[in-house]
């Protein structure tokens, strides 16, 4: 059996390989949006028997195998949809609507690809690209009019100190790349029955 711990936010999911399908455990889930479990699981059994599985299984920072119930990937976004975030507590409204938005997409790209790019942290790249390209070209400017090598001094400080930071965020993603994609921390394997 293969598990895969993806972190979501503050909570860590998991996507589990069983019969060669991915199907993830769903009280990490319900309890990661702030949910009761035990209502939770009686819709869980009552609308999707069909796809629940019991696997008896140790999830990544147990200390013991447990039987854990796991609805087939494929229907995550269908059991999400039977939540209305207007029927909820105003608390956990929020959380509810970002796991309907993003959890199916994101434990599906771990599955299928072993990484998944936040597109919030993509722009610090971007931010990056733009920072060069506007100190380049004040470079250029100032050395081209001889008058704006005074205002180039004042300038440059500024550009710099923006690259400096946008470096410091740009490795940091990279360093999230690389471990995801190395499976440092990500990852675990066990064995089915152990």
């Amino acid at each position: 059996m293969y598990t895969i711990t993806v972190p979501f936010y503050d909570d860590e999911l998991y996507v589990v390989e069983y019969n060669n399908e991915p199907y993830v455990p769903m009280r990490p889930i319900v309890e990661g949006m702030g949910m009761n479990w035990a209502s939770q699981y009686t819709k869980i059994k009552q609308r999707f028997n069909t796809c629940v599985v019991n696997i008896t299984m140790q999830l990544p920072g147990d200390k013991q195998h447990r039987d854990v119930v796991c609805l087939a990937l494929r229907k995550l976004v269908g059991w999400l949809a039977t939540i209305s975030p207007n029927k909820v507590k105003s608390g956990i409204k929020d959380n509810v609507i970002r796991y309907q938005n993003e959890c199916d997409d994101v434990l599906y790209e771990y599955w299928t690809k072993g990484v998944v790019v936040n597109p919030r942290k993509r722009s610090v790249l971007e931010e990056l690209n733009q920072a060069c390209a506007d100190l380049k070209r004040d470079k250029q400017l100032a050395s081209v009019f001889g008058t704006g090598l005074n205002e180039w001094k004042k300038v440059r400080p500024e550009h710099e100190s923006k690259i400096r930071g946008l470096v410091g965020q740009a490795t940091d993603l990279v360093l999230d790349l690389v471990l995801a994609e190395t499976g440092k921390g990500k990852t675990t394997r066990t064995e089915q029955g152990e």
